[in-house]
């Protein structure tokens, strides 16, 4: 009798710890996609160079005009867009930030409409003056 009940506690034990180690895979993945957002220069106080800056901003666009995004993901990341873009405002060329911000309102508009091509559309026009921005300044 003692081995029968010895048997079933050891059974319910890694079940349970299994069970409460468990998360579902979205919120794993959204916690790890905003630390790591987080840690990037220009967040949070982290300081960022105006290269780091538009280097962050241009990744952001990239993953919104991918596709392989949640919605979740999505407000996510252009909510981390926009506070890069805001708060580093002065690490964008002074003529680019209102288009930039343009973009951003666009891309915010078509999410909230359930328009994900409206929305790659616009992070891919973010994405493309930046590197009109980083071409324009090589050439220089």
């Amino acid at each position: 009798m003692m081995t029968f009940k010895m048997k079933y506690a050891l059974l319910a034990l890694p079940l349970a710890l299994a069970v409460s180690a468990c998360e579902s895979p979205a919120e794993k993945q959204e916690e790890e996609a905003q630390a790591e957002t987080v840690a990037q220069p220009g967040f949070e106080g982290t300081a960022a160079t105006p290269s780091e800056a538009r280097d962050e901003a241009y990744s952001l666009a990239a993953k919104l005009s991918s596709g392989d995004l949640d919605p979740n993901e999505a407000v996510r990341v252009l909510e981390d867009l926009d506070n890069l873009v805001s708060e580093n405002l002065t690490d964008f060329p002074e003529d680019m930030g209102p288009a930039l911000t343009e973009d951003i309102e666009s891309a915010r508009d078509a999410l909230e409409a359930d328009d994900e091509a409206g929305m790659r559309e616009a992070a891919t026009q973010f994405q493309n003056k930046l590197s009109d921005a980083a071409t324009g300044s090589d050439a220089q």
